[in-house]
């Protein structure tokens, strides 16, 4: 369905036609829909909100100032929606915002907050993650674990290892032990000089394109951002950004993918400086 019919369709009283219309906005990139987005968000139903927060997130910085409103100005399983749209978004500005609601009176807000932080790598907030680990709510302690573990510095692997001399629940402590395992070994990495890489494999994120195209264009964008020596991210990004009539986006990584690749791929770089050769051959025609 088209867009308009999309957005009328979240307003059905039938559930199910709620949930086509969401997954059908899946990988929409027209801002214009973030307004019902974040209507859709408060839905009765536990997987419309679940999308619509996912594909807010997707937005970035173009939904961040409307999410950080309505967080602030909600409460409950609402603002626990609100908060993982609002950490999906990956802007560190979101950090203040979670760290005032580490304390919230919903467990679920805090759970979201506390994991929000460790996720945006808030190394400066161990005191605030570090207050889920003495939560009543299981879930909020092991969010601080996990978040602890996502921050892999000494003094987060320090209070890992306290809480689960602390604690006496077998699988709590083997969540200690999975999160100190990925935290020791990128801590190791990083004081070694090596880049510690956040992609996630091709294959999955190929997945994604069906069903999250816009997520799949963040994940793809890592491998850019680092510099990764791998053709085949570059490519499908340039496919994509074909497909949307984006060539400003198109551009940007064919200069990167021959900037890298012609230093860590030699030969490599020739598909994307015959690619970029066509663009501006076809350009000039016009």
């Amino acid at each position: 369905m088209n867009i308009e019919q999309a957005i009328q369709n979240l307003k059905d009283d039938d559930v199910a036609i709620r949930k086509e219309a969401i997954e059908s906005l899946s990988g929409c990139s027209d801002e214009n829909i973030i307004d019902d987005l974040l209507i859709a968000v408060t839905d009765d139903n536990a997987q419309v909100r679940f999308k619509a927060a996912e594909i807010l997130g997707n937005f970035g910085d173009s939904a961040f100032d409307k999410l950080t409103k309505e967080y602030e100005n909600s409460d409950g399983k609402n603002k626990r929606f609100f908060g993982f749209a609002l950490k999906e978004t990956g802007n560190p500005k979101a950090i203040e915002y979670f760290v005032k609601t580490v304390d919230d009176e919903d467990f679920g807000v805090r759970k979201v907050a506390i994991r929000a932080l460790g996720e945006l790598k808030a190394e400066n907030e161990l005191d605030s993650i570090s207050k889920g680990l003495e939560d009543e709510d299981w879930g909020v302690r092991l969010a601080a674990i996990y978040a602890l573990g996502d921050i892999a510095s000494e003094e987060s692997i320090d209070l890992i290892k306290k809480a689960r001399r602390k604690e006496k629940d077998k699988d709590f402590k083997k969540s200690c032990n999975k999160a100190l395992k990925k935290a020791e070994k990128v801590l190791k990495a990083k004081k070694s000089g090596k880049t510690v890489s956040n992609v996630i494999p091709m294959s999955r994120i190929k997945e994604m394109e069906n069903s999250n195209l816009n997520k799949a264009i963040k994940e793809y964008e890592k491998y850019v951002t680092e510099g990764q020596p791998k053709d085949a991210p570059y490519k499908r990004l340039c496919i994509i950004y074909r497909k949307n009539n984006d060539y400003d986006n198109e551009i940007r990584v064919i200069k990167r993918a021959i900037e890298v690749l012609s230093d860590k791929k030699p030969g490599k770089e020739e598909y994307f400086q015959k690619r970029l050769d066509k663009m501006f051959k076809d350009i000039s025609k016009i």
